[in-house]
């Protein structure tokens, strides 16, 4: 091909395109078949003759969504976020993204055609599936950063209304560097203070900023419309809403990222509870430092990466052992805490007499790879996940290593 791609073209040898069936400031989507298996498909386009934007950002952008949904492949992908099929090339050399083709409306759209959601049960559902898909992203190092209803698709699958996001070129990691500060569409009433305003703010930028978009998007479902405002209760803008899930909805939307919810793990625990008091609590004392911090389910330890954090507790490592996200924090059924190993070097928890390694799986294929055993002296693999006790010792990268923090639960 010469000429932009139409309806009718083929493409990559083997996907037909269809129709434009949407077009941001970033790509041009078609509705495509693949001549080889039947499927159904989306292929999106680097919307350069479409754009305001300038030629080099366009790219910059489309690469962006190209790695992040690549990344989130290698992750064993999401059943609420748009799969990614392949990275191809076109006859002229243009990049392609071959993705999932999610059957159904823009979310936007779909309240247009309905109007605001009379099922609570039902926003709250699609409350919980847009956190439960965050909570993966997060766990992934990837902050989304731009959740808006036209970035949500609305579709049925099992005869239940599900959200899938479907755009990914604006999300990144936790950073706050420059990247996070470029030429994007981050603007409107569904951003919060860290994000829209990263060029003029020190704010962190994290999971927090995520949950506050699902607060507006939850308004939105109940209201059809959203105020450019921090802190909002739904029922003050004339929403009929329980109590409880107005009171998630106002803290999730604070203008302090320090008054919401950590992150979507812990946002998800309270709309699944029906109650906004945020979950159980523990505390970690980094031992070498003196310093205490409160936890929450989901909450990370990791190490502070370029210009900026990306967990929830962040250590200063010059050696680079310590991974961005090294270790995440939870619960169980029965609220006992225990520890998932997310590093490549490993964790150790110290129990009893002795310490006990906990080692994610990538870290287990790392030493596998370069010809090493995974196995403990008794020939045990490392558990990637371990429970914690009162007290407990968290060694991160090995005891020798020195940064240890002291576990407890409150």
């Amino acid at each position: 091909m010469t000429a932009a791609p139409t309806r009718g073209d083929l493409v990559v040898g083997r996907y037909e395109l269809g129709e434009v069936v949407g077009e941001g400031g970033f790509a041009k989507v078609f509705d495509a078949v693949d001549t080889e298996t039947g499927e159904s498909v989306a292929l999106k386009y680097p919307n350069y003759e479409g754009s305001q934007n300038d030629r080099d950002i366009v790219r910059t952008y489309f690469e962006k969504e190209a790695e992040t949904l690549a990344a989130i492949r290698a992750a064993g992908g999401h059943p609420n976020i748009m799969s990614l099929r392949e990275v191809a090339e076109d006859e002229d050399g243009s990049s392609v993204l071959v993705v999932e083709l999610v059957d159904g409306y823009e979310l936007d759209d779909a309240i247009r055609r309905t109007g605001p959601l009379d099922d609570i049960d039902e926003v709250r559902q699609i409350g919980i599936d847009l956190c439960d898909a965050m909570s993966f992203l997060h766990e992934n190092e990837i902050v989304y950063r731009d959740l808006k209803p036209d970035n949500v698709m609305i579709t049925h699958r099992g005869g239940t209304v599900t959200p899938v996001l479907i755009d990914f070129n604006t999300a990144t990691g936790f950073d706050t560097g420059a990247e996070a500060a470029d030429q994007t569409t981050i603007v409107g009433p569904y951003k919060p203070r860290e994000v829209a305003e990263a060029d003029a703010t020190e704010a962190r930028q994290g999971p927090w900023s995520d949950v506050y978009s699902v607060g507006k998007i939850l308004l939105y479902l109940l209201k059809g419309t959203v105020p450019r405002k921090d802190g909002v209760d739904p029922r003050d803008f004339g929403a009929e809403c329980e109590p409880y899930l107005a009171e998630i909805v106002e803290k999730a939307t604070a203008s302090d990222y320090e008054d919401r919810y950590r992150n979507a793990t812990a946002m998800k625990r309270v709309l699944d509870a029906r109650d906004p008091s945020p979950p159980p609590s523990a505390t970690v004392r980094y031992t070498q430092a003196g310093e205490r911090y409160t936890i929450y389910p989901g909450d990370t330890i990791g190490r502070r990466y370029a210009d900026g954090p990306r967990s929830s507790v962040v250590i200063e490592d010059e050696e680079e052992y310590i991974s961005t996200v090294q270790v995440q924090f939870d619960t169980d059924a029965d609220g006992e805490w225990f520890i998932r190993d997310r590093s490549l070097n490993g964790t150790y928890v110290q129990t009893g007499g002795g310490w006990q390694r906990v080692l994610s799986e990538a870290g287990r294929e790392r030493l596998e790879q370069s010809g090493e055993d995974a196995t403990d002296a008794e020939g045990n693999v490392p558990p990637e996940l371990y429970g914690l006790r009162e007290g407990d010792l968290i060694a991160l990268v090995h005891p020798s290593y020195g940064v240890t923090f002291e576990f407890t639960s409150e």
